[in-house]
């Protein structure tokens, strides 16, 4: 199990659908795995309808995982839980604070978390376009953020 949760629901009281999927590669959930599978890291639906982790920001869906690592019931299935579709607040450590301020646009990217990458938020930086998952609402210590999602179906925007 994780010692610490990665992430956190402010909002509980809002509708928030949630759905287990079945993932293309489910060693990432044996928690001795080198880079297992963290609460709040961000998942695509690939050709398969299984979940796996994206390669780069032009993500047309992602879903952010609602399951603890090392649980045994989503070993067992070899499916995990993610966030599938409403809004709602959340605090991850599964993200990259640099330069986040309040009301910034976050994207979906790789970020190393731990030494190993993983699918976090990240302020949006650059032009052309980019996907937006969710904005800042508030700045939590210095390794994680608050932010408001509407899950699973981003704003495309060009800056």
């Amino acid at each position: 199990m994780s010692t610490a949760p990665n992430l956190t629901l402010v909002s509980e009281v809002l509708p928030v659908i949630r759905r287990d999927f079945a993932l293309a590669s489910p060693g990432l959930l044996d928690p001795m795995n080198n880079n297992p599978l963290l609460d709040g890291e961000w998942m695509q639906l690939d050709s398969s309808y299984k979940l796996a982790r994206g390669a780069n920001e032009q993500v047309p869906n992602a879903f952010q995982v609602f399951a603890e690592r090392g649980r045994y019931d989503t070993q067992a299935a070899q499916k995990t839980t993610v966030l599938y579709m409403g809004y709602y607040e959340a605090e991850t450590s599964i993200c990259d604070v640099t330069g986040a301020a309040v009301g910034d646009k976050l994207m979906v990217v790789d970020v190393s978390i731990g030494g190993v990458n993983k699918r976090a938020l990240k302020k949006v930086s650059g032009n052309g376009q980019h996907m937006i998952f969710g904005h800042v609402t508030r700045l939590v210590g210095t390794t994680k953020l608050r932010y408001i999602c509407h899950a699973g179906w981003p704003i495309q925007i060009t800056i």
